[in-house]
C-alpha cells in the first residue's frame, strides 16, 4: 500500500512538475515529450523507491503485516 501511494504521489508530481515548468518552455513539442518522460522516470522512480525502502524497514520492525 505505501508502495501505490509513493507510486501514485510520484507521478502526481511528476505532472505537477509538467505544469508549472515544462509546459512555459519556449522549445519544440518534441523537446518538452523528452523533458516530461527524463523528469516522469526520475521522480516517480525515486519517490517509489523510497516508499519500497520505507515499507521494508516498516515490515522488518514489525509495524506493517
Amino acid at each position: 500500500m505505501i508502495e501505490t501511494a509513493s507510486f501514485l504521489f510520484g507521478l502526481g508530481f511528476s505532472i505537477l512538475v509538467y505544469f508549472l515548468s515544462i509546459r512555459k518552455r519556449n522549445d519544440s513539442p518534441l523537446r518538452k515529450a523528452g523533458y516530461f518522460l527524463i523528469s516522469t522516470v526520475g521522480i516517480t522512480g525515486m519517490v517509489w523507491l523510497s516508499g519500497v525502502l520505507i515499507a521494508h524497514f516498516l515490515r522488518k520492525l514489525n509495524l506493517l503485516p
